[in-house]
């Protein structure tokens, strides 16, 4: 079963979108400033209209944001948020998260996430913290932890390491993204006890669960399956651990499984995943063998000795190299491996996107012949319209990993696409989904493709590895 979108994507230009997208900056003026630091006023009923005053601010500049975001106002909106981070009471941080932080905006987030990181500490990030757990809106506890792991206070960093334990894995993988890049040792014992908490509910083979050891292995640079081995290394050695230097760190092996479905190295540890290829013309290419054949995968390798004549293909060498070939046999690969309990879909794009079925399908004997079929009639034409095939795949419901092989630059109409809106797309549209978009290119692609590969990869919490 197969269906084909070819529809141009509407234009996405937006006056929130262009203006919120800056660096984390620092609020310095403050409403406690304003007041504390001024003199006492002495008559209750001065106070009374101080604070009144302060309310009346509170709720204009509430409904000023909610209006300005409805109607798409950039200028405005940022104003309102201006007035209530400067007053920074409980309220105002309130009014700030309910109305800024529900999704609606990714301008707007991103320039209220660069104002909340300086706020001072006291009432108003108390608040934060607060917030950062209780929210009912995963969007405003993903936003909220980000803004949070920026900010050196203790409260601040245990709101975050409270978030491991989120029900919703989004959250907790936002979480796990921080902590890899405060690289605190002190964050071990609770990742520790996040995977124990895995592990009892049975989730040790989900994406969570793998990323949990994934950093545990980046932050210690040991490995160990279960939460049990863990704690018994870490319980002894942690008051006065020194990381192995890099070249003695292990390697990782942090699956559960002893032979895990991999997709050109890369693990496909996510329990609903899809497989996005190119199949445009240019993957009829038949690649050079490499001089040294590496790890198997492809993997870039050097060598150091004499020139030597390359060895001539042999017919069935040459067919072996052919890059819409490579793809098959290793996608077949890939899926014979899949356990019953991954939900799974390919998706190949040209000039056209095509999905093998309309949603994510179980990994059942039946449906992994069937997709092995599938795979077997991949043929290599047209362009490269990697901007809808993304759009397709982002469209599935509980996706956890997409991976996304091409080997040529975005393209239409015979013309190069630019990449970066399609970049920008895609981190807007997985800011709250924290779907893992691991990327597969190829050296002989050019300098272009290989960075936008990278770039997917890097801003999306993948891997990116390089064909030769």
């Amino acid at each position: 079963m197969s269906h084909a979108h070819c529809s141009r994507p509407a234009s996405r230009s937006s006056a929130l979108r262009r203006s919120g997208v800056g660096t984390l900056c620092v609020a310095i003026l403050t409403f406690f400033a304003s007041v504390w630091l001024s003199p006492a006023t002495t008559a209750l009923g001065g106070n009374e209209r101080i604070l009144e005053a302060s309310t009346d601010d509170i709720s204009r500049a509430k409904s000023e944001l909610a209006g300005a975001i409805q109607k798409d106002r950039f200028d405005e909106a940022s104003r309102a948020v201006d007035v209530l981070v400067k007053d920074g009471s409980k309220k105002a941080i309130n009014a700030l998260v309910q109305i800024g932080l529900g999704g609606q905006s990714y301008g707007i987030e991103r320039y209220i996430g660069s104002k909340l990181v300086g706020i001072p500490a006291g009432e108003g990030l108390d608040r934060l913290c607060h917030l950062a757990n209780k929210d009912k809106r995963s969007s405003a506890r993903i936003i909220l932890t980000l803004v949070l792991s920026a900010r050196s206070e203790s409260n601040a960093y245990k709101a975050v390491l409270t978030n491991l334990y989120d029900p919703d894995d989004s959250v907790s993988l936002t979480v796990i993204e921080a902590l890899e890049k405060k690289d605190d040792l002190g964050s071990v014992d609770h990742l520790i006890e996040a995977l124990a908490r895995q592990e009892k509910v049975g989730r040790s083979g989900t994406l969570l669960a793998y990323e949990i050891r994934q950093c545990l292995l980046k932050l210690v640079g040991e490995d160990f399956k279960v939460a049990a081995d863990w704690k018994n290394f870490w319980d002894p050695r942690k008051n006065d651990y020194k990381r192995p230097p890099p070249g003695n760190q292990k390697r990782g092996v942090t699956s559960v499984r002893r032979d895990p479905p991999a997709f050109f190295g890369m693990e496909v540890a996510a329990k609903n995943v899809v497989f996005l290829l190119d199949v445009s013309g240019s993957m009829e290419v038949v690649d050079d063998l490499p001089e040294d054949p590496g790890n198997g995968v492809g993997g870039r390798r050097t060598g150091v000795g004499e020139e030597e004549e390359k060895p001539k293909p042999t017919p069935k060498q040459q067919e072996s190299r052919q890059r819409i070939r490579r793809v098959q046999d290793e996608l077949i690969g890939t899926i014979d491996k899949l356990p019953a309990d991954v939900r799974f879909n390919i998706i190949t794009f040209n000039h056209e996107v095509h999905a093998m079925s309309k949603g994510l399908v179980s990994a059942s004997s039946r449906r992994k012949k069937e997709a092995i079929q599938y795979v077997r009639k991949f043929s290599a034409e047209g362009e490269t319209w990697t901007d809808h095939a993304l759009r397709e795949a982002f469209g599935a419901p509980q996706l956890k990993a997409i991976f996304l092989l091409s080997d040529g630059a975005p393209r239409r109409d015979n013309q190069l696409l630019d990449t970066q809106p399609i970049l920008q797309w895609v981190r807007e549209a997985n800011r709250f989904r924290r779907i893992r978009l691991n990327t597969v290119g190829f050296e002989q692609a050019g300098k272009k493709l290989r960075a936008f590969m990278r770039n997917l990869a890097l801003q999306n919490n993948g891997e990116y590895i390089e064909l030769r």
